[in-house]
């Protein structure tokens, strides 16, 4: 029996409402059967996610929000994050060894597929995982 979606929306994009949602989303994936190596790949991508809302779809301005929903399917498992806010071109770091400017790279190693959808009236990152396969060995 599959659980059912987890869906939290209109949550604070700053970092004590995310780390709490981190949390939740842990404990939902686990929740749906999830073996734990694989379960925090997941939750490990999707807050890099809900990071890069935090930092870049607000801008300077007050915090936005962002919604997260997952939902387990026939041998996959899906995670979208929506924010409401605008793009933005990351600007280079000219830093000769940056911490920073990892995110996108890390969101598409961590899950077997990664979308990103950008438009006027938000981001929209959508993360698959296929739960038939059995992952590789790291």
């Amino acid at each position: 029996m599959r659980p059912e979606p987890f869906r939290c929306h209109g949550v604070p994009a700053v970092p004590g409402a995310l780390r709490r949602l981190r949390h939740d989303l842990m404990a939902w994936v686990l929740g749906a059967g999830v073996e734990e190596t694989r379960a925090g790949d997941i939750v490990l991508a999707s807050y890099e996610a809900l990071a890069n809302v935090a930092d870049h779809a607000y801008g300077d301005a007050e915090p936005g929000v962002v919604d997260v929903d997952a939902a387990l399917h026939p041998g996959r498992l899906e995670v979208v994050i929506t924010d409401h806010g605008r793009w933005r071109a990351p600007v280079p770091d000219t830093q000769p060894v940056s911490l920073r400017g990892r995110g996108l790279l890390l969101l598409r190693a961590s899950a077997d597929r990664a979308d990103i959808t950008s438009g006027d009236s938000g981001t929209v990152v959508t993360l698959t995982w296929d739960l038939d396969a059995v992952p590789d060995a790291r």
